[in-house]
């Protein structure tokens, strides 16, 4: 089990750190990520992914229709080749390229695709979450 410290936004919101790797590994950037168990995609700002080299102009991209506050738009689904965050780390991992509202102050969402290989507990008194792979996951972990 791995426990990880997070914090808790005036607004109740859970942020989390999160390191992305470019796509031929040559650099990485921290990010803030807002843990969300309603979102069915992690997402991930398009900027901070063309920064590292994802290629978002590419027409055969994988796109689903993304359901936001504005209604429903395309977005484009990517491979990233590293995400570290909560503890776990995975490679190839799918995500969501989308903006979110500048007054969230996040980088992405991290999202059930993510969540669902593990059991998750949150404890709000110490600002903690625990996190237990689930051995049927589809990603790759890596140490």
């Amino acid at each position: 089990m791995s426990q990880t410290r997070f914090q808790l936004r005036p607004d109740g919101l859970i942020m989390v750190p999160a390191k992305i790797h470019a796509l031929d590994h040559s650099k990485h950037v921290t990010i803030d990520l807002i843990l969300d168990t309603g979102a069915s995609f992690t997402t991930i700002n398009p900027d901070i992914l063309s920064d590292l080299g994802y290629d978002l102009s590419d027409t055969n991209l994988s796109k689903i229709d993304f359901v936001t506050a504005s209604g429903i738009t395309k977005v484009d689904i990517i491979n990233v080749s590293r995400l570290s965050v909560i503890g776990q780390t995975f490679e190839g991992m799918e995500i969501a390229a989308s903006y979110l509202p500048v007054e969230t102050y996040a980088h992405g969402l991290l999202g059930a695709n993510f969540l669902s290989c593990f059991d998750i507990s949150i404890s709000y008194s110490k600002y903690i979450i625990n996190t237990e792979p689930i051995p049927s996951t589809i990603f790759s972990f890596t140490p």
